[in-house]
Parts: C-alpha cells; sequence; structure tokens
C-alpha cells in the first residue's frame, strides 16, 4: 500500500483508506535512543501498511508530573541522576551543539516520519485524549521496567471499554519487589490481549497472573531488510568501517575495538552517547539521526555493539558484529534478559562478550546467517499473524 508516509497521498485521503477504528500506541518516545524511537516507527508504519488507522500517542511527562510519579509508584532515583549525567555529558563535550543537532534530527525523523497526537504532559491529558481511541497497544521497548513504572504505558487511563493490547513490551528484569508484582499483575489482568518481549517476561507474567502468552518479535523486526534498507538510503560512509555503537562506555571493549580494527586494518567510526566513549582515537560522529544510525549499520564491515536494537539490525542486514554485555548478571538493576532471549533465538550465543570471554575474540566461529534469515522470517512471520488476526477481529 501507498501511503502519505511515501509522499504519494496527502493525510486526508491516506486517513480515508484505513479502517475506521482508531488505534493509540504507548511506548517510549521522548528518551533519545535510537532503538526506542526505530520500533515506534516500526510497529505504526507496519500497521499503516496493512491499513490500520495507528497513531503513536506523544506523551512527554513536565518534570512536575515525572516527580510525582516517582513518588507515588516508588521508583528507582536513578531516573533523575540519569538524566543529570545526561545533560552534564552533553555540556561539557567541546562540542556540545552537536548533541542539538541530533536531538533535532530525532525531532525530525518523528515529525516527518510518524503520525503523532498532540503532545501530551500529564496524565489527565491522557485520559481525556484516551477517549477519543477504541483499540490501544502498548510497546515495545522497556516501558514495563518496574524501576522506572509509570502506569500510563500499563494503558491504564483508558476507558474501561477499550481492547488493550501488549505487543511486545519488556519487563527488562527478571526479579521484582513483592509490592512492584501486587501492582503490575492488577494493571496486567485488564489487558484482553498479552505478549512480551523476552522468555523471562513470559515467565513473569505466568507468576503474577498465571497466564500462558506468547514472546514475540521486537517491533523492529516486522519490517523487511529491503524496506529497512530503502529507509536507510545511500551509503553515508565511504569505504570499508568498523562501526561502534556502546551505551554504557567499557575501557575493556574500546581497547577490544582497537584490538579487532589493528588485525583487520580497518577503521572505526563510533556514535557516542552523552556518557561517550570520547577520545578514543575513531571517527567520532555525534551529530547522527535514528536512520543515519540505521545507515551506519547497513553499510559497515562489522559492528561492535551492546546495543539490543545495534545486534538486531546487524542480524536483519547480515553483517559480522560483536555483541558486548552491558551488565553483569549479579547486577539487580541488570537487563540482560532481552539479550539473551535475542541471542539464542537467533543462535549467536558465541558472539555475546563480557570481560570473562574476551579472548574468544581471536578465534570467533563465523555467524550463522543463512540461519538467521530463516529464523527472522519465521519468527516475524508469526508475530505479524498474532498481531493482525487480533486487529483485523477487532476492527471487524
Amino acid at each position: 500500500m501507498s501511503n502519505y508516509l511515501e509522499g504519494s497521498l496527502k493525510l486526508e485521503e491516506w486517513q480515508e483508506k484505513l479502517m475506521t477504528k482508531k488505534i493509540a500506541i504507548f511506548t517510549w518516545l521522548h528518551n533519545g535512543n535510537y532503538g526506542s524511537v526505530l520500533q515506534a516507527f516500526a510497529l505504526q508504519r507496519f500497521l499503516i501498511d496493512h491499513e490500520f488507522n495507528a497513531i503513536n500517542f506523544d506523551y512527554d511527562a513536565s518534570l512536575k508530573t515525572k516527580l510525582i510519579n516517582w513518588w507515588k509508584n516508588k521508583n528507582s532515583p536513578n531516573l533523575f541522576l540519569k538524566k543529570i549525567v545526561d545533560a552534564k555529558g552533553k555540556r561539557s563535550y567541546p562540542r556540545p551543539e552537536l548533541f542539538e543537532k541530533r536531538e533535532k534530527k530525532f525531532f525530525d525523523f518523528k515529525k516527518e516520519n510518524m503520525q503523532l497526537t498532540n503532545l501530551y504532559r500529564t496524565p489527565k491529558e491522557v485520559a481525556d485524549a484516551a477517549k477519543e481511541y477504541e483499540i490501544f497497544i502498548c510497546g515495545s521497548d522497556q516501558i514495563w521496567s518496574p524501576a522506572l513504572m509509570n502506569p500510563v504505558y500499563y494503558l491504564d487511563l483508558v476507558p474501561d471499554t477499550s481492547v488493550k493490547v501488549a505487543y511486545a513490551p519488556s519487563f527488562g528484569v527478571i526479579k521484582m519487589p513483592d509490592a512492584k508484582k501486587r501492582q503490575i499483575s492488577g494493571y496486567l489482568k485488564t489487558f484482553k490481549y498479552l505478549s512480551v518481549r523476552e522468555k523471562q517476561g513470559q515467565a513473569l507474567v505466568k507468576e503474577l497472573i498465571n497466564k500462558d502468552i506468547p514472546v514475540q518479535v521486537d517491533p523492529t523486526m516486522l519490517i523487511s531488510r529491503e524496506m529497512w534498507a530503502k529507509y536507510a538510503g545511500k551509503r553515508l560512509i565511504e569505504g570499508r568501517y568498523i562501526f561502534c555503537y556502546l551505551l554504557t562506555p567499557n575501557p575493556a571493549y574500546i581497547e577490544a575495538v582497537k584490538k579487532l580494527s589493528r588485525r583487520r586494518g580497518i577503521p572505526v567510526v563510533i556514535v557516542p552517547t552523552s556518557k561517550g566513549p570520547f577520545k578514543t582515537g575513531f571517527s567520532e560522529h555525534v551529530d547522527v539521526g535514528p536512520l543515519d544510525w540505521v545507515n551506519y549499520i547497513h553499510n559497515a564491515e562489522l559492528v561492535c555493539t551492546d546495543s539490543f536494537h545495534g545486534c538486531i539490525f546487524s542480524a536483519i542486514f547480515e553483517k559480522d558484529f560483536i555483541l558486548f554485555k552491558r551488565f553483569s548478571d549479579a547486577d539487580k538493576n541488570s537487563e540482560n534478559s532481552r539479550i539473551y532471549t535475542l541471542t539464542e533465538l537467533l543462535g549467536v550465543e558465541h558472539r555475546l562478550i563480557d570481560i570473562n570471554n574476551m579472548d574468544s575474540l581471536d578465534n570467533l566461529k563465523p555467524i550463522n546467517f543463512d540461519y538467521i534469515r530463516e529464523t527472522i522470517e519465521r519468527e516475524s512471520e508469526k508475530s505479524r499473524k498474532w498481531l493482525l488476526d487480533i486487529l483485523e477481529k477487532e476492527c471487524g
């Protein structure tokens, strides 16, 4: 189906072609994370391509709202500490305007490629606006994290008469406090259709409400490799290069990437976050938009990352990759559950590297991309069918 995203239809004409029931998607749109915004884009794009009237709910809570939510839900103070560290990192960078350009590119990407509601800043605004919609989808990403508990992303504010669907949201953890378990179990019981993104989340739902639910693929895998290549556009970096993207700077991982660069005789292009890493000696690219980031992966010879979505796009584009483990398994805030599910699914557990198996980089077993391609096609089709069957039934 051609649509307004490709410029072939005006918005009014596009809306007339879609099913009449209005679908609102709730997920993170304002955390400046490449994977977050790309999965939000992918889910909406998939639904629009199948003629569903889907819009992303543009919720960016005010500071007052965030503080109230943090206090009421007894959330981790890391939510605010990370924001402070993030802002400080951007200000202290020699060229802070580059981070401003990156933010502008995120804003432009959403404006140009996604259908969004008006911007809402409080739960009351969300509740009032939600009355216009009949079907609600939450997911994907770690929107169900108990450390960042927010009832908005459990669709607590939508009308009782609406249809609530969970498409591959993630808890991001294996364990949670009993008080959070009771709170979350209450939210889960209000959903008509439930799925999650990781096996650990599947086990948690079984524990909390004694319900067997499916594990679905991340929304970025609902879109074909060919379409992602089209969105990525023409090559942005000439020549061979290793692409490095680390959400959590780790000196041991940087040294490992340098070693790989020397061994292969290929330079490294790095996209740092506000935390760095900086001054690595690599070619540093800061003002990179979401589709630029996809382009960098698409055209790399090797991808070195600790990013869940960095791994997914490497697999989609069949790129040689190293997936560094961000967290220690002993860390109570570990988010490793999602990468264990992903690497097991793709048969690439040997490409998951931490400080305990760095020596394996000297003798890596090749990646079986035939297996990865077949797995992505099979599992993505299952997830597409699950979601489309639900929406076709609910939309009549």
